[in-house]
């Protein structure tokens, strides 16, 4: 996006959102400089939504400043607050030399309906107090292109299945692919990163692993589910919370997404022409809208399935779903779980179409 600084610094509030943490980190960073402030600058404070309550954001940007020309005050997950305890004329109160940078981030809690209520809320408010918001996302499909770019201006070049797979690896981020090049980069025995290195040295985002997860049960690769279930709940959180707030809710998203390729397949069109198909496309998600690399995944993994086995495979998630709530028999957290890997890796398997 278009994020002018000195425009921007003509605003007493501004609230920062998006999921690329590495362009917001430099939007803060360029915002500070900008203001004449520098890291450990005495007019210079970072606070936290779920620690400070607004009043404290108010009260410490609404200081004086010492010696700089402006007060900064950073508010780190701010959405962690309560959107009732600020006022738009509590912001337009501040004074000219206030500068209020609100990290508006989606609530963590699960509830993504009610983060996002939360995160509007915030930006209402914002705006009516004659602040400015600012989103930072990057288009999937040009983050490739980022990549290689950051590549080259660290001496290197990188393989293009390497790059494919470090996307992959890492969701997309971008912000992601930035922090495991700095590995990459000193790991790479020559000039060019191979598919190798990446498999060695880059640690996969949780959305991968689960992708990995459900290509090798296509695959009846039993040992290496297993492995990547561990990985995917190596975590100090209960199995629990874990199955709930992020595993299957990823597996329930990569069998739509599979549930969508297999009809395009059936139908004899592409994803990025379905023709009349889109229709029977749900909002999200939507293998339309996903990136080409995300994309290109799922057709290669549904030309192996059939819809009979992804419909089968759903059901088998919703009834380790219904386990975990205490409505099914169940050992225990793991024993479920294990045995939602062995029943979708018996049914996602070709050799049972």
């Amino acid at each position: 996006m278009s994020f002018n600084i000195q425009k921007a610094l003509q605003n007493r509030v501004i609230g920062i959102s998006g999921g690329e943490e590495l362009l917001i980190r430099r939007a803060i960073n360029d915002l500070i400089a900008g203001a004449g402030l520098e890291k450990d600058d005495y007019d210079l404070q970072h606070l936290s939504g779920d620690a400070n309550p607004p009043s404290d954001w108010l009260g410490s940007v609404g200081t004086i400043p010492f010696l700089a020309p402006r007060r900064i005050v950073v508010v780190k997950n701010a959405t962690k607050a309560k959107p009732e305890d600020i006022s738009g004329d509590s912001l337009k109160a501040l004074p000219e030399t206030s500068l209020l940078i609100l990290v508006l981030d989606e609530d963590s809690t699960g509830d993504e309906r009610k983060g996002g209520t939360k995160k509007k809320t915030f930006e209402k408010v914002i705006t009516q107090a004659g602040g400015a918001v600012f989103s930072f996302e990057l288009d999937p499909k040009k983050a490739k292109e980022d990549i290689r770019s950051e590549v080259a201006k660290r001496g290197k070049t990188i393989h293009p299945q390497a790059l494919e797979l470090l996307t992959e690896m890492v969701g997309g981020s971008v912000s992601r692919a930035y922090e495991e090049l700095d590995k990459l980069v000193l790991f790479a025995a020559h000039d060019q990163i191979s598919e190798g290195d990446v498999r060695s040295i880059v640690v996969a985002s949780r959305e991968w692993n689960i992708w990995r997860m459900i290509d090798t049960m296509i695959q009846g690769d039993i040992p290496e589910c297993l492995r990547q279930l561990k990985i995917i709940l190596s975590n100090k959180g209960k199995v629990e919370d874990v199955a709930f707030g992020q595993l299957f809710p990823l597996v329930s998203r990569q069998l739509r997404l599979l549930y969508q390729g297999r009809l395009c397949l059936d139908a004899g069109v592409t994803p990025d022409r379905p023709g009349e198909l889109i229709n029977s496309f749900p909002h999200k998600p939507n293998i339309t809208s996903i990136s080409d690399y995300q994309r290109n995944s799922v057709m290669r993994a549904s030309r192996n399935l059939s819809l009979t086995q992804i419909g089968k495979a759903m059901q088998h998630l919703s009834e380790a779903d219904a386990r975990l709530k205490g409505m099914g028999a169940s050992f225990s957290g793991m024993d479920t779980i294990e045995r939602l890997v062995f029943d979708l890796a018996s049914t996602l398997n070709p050799k049972r179409a």
